[in-house]
């Protein structure tokens, strides 16, 4: 699942994937070569972190447990 969040001009400024394995989805980060910036930390409801892609644009992986 994806999630946004839009401002004013409909320009998202954070996008976030829901996974159901967040451990798993840290190594397949990082397996494909990109860094993560943040977490994983505790955040009500679940988990997240952070990676940055190959255009330095950071984006939030999140799961429910």
């Amino acid at each position: 699942m994806i999630h946004s969040q839009a401002h004013r001009h409909h320009a998202i400024d954070h996008l976030e994937l829901t996974v159901a394995d967040l451990e798993q989805s840290v190594k397949a980060v990082e397996k494909a070569g990109r860094r993560v910036v943040q977490g994983p930390y505790a955040f009500p409801g679940g988990r997240r972190f952070h990676f940055t892609d190959p255009s330095s644009n950071e984006l939030g992986v999140c799961s429910e447990n």
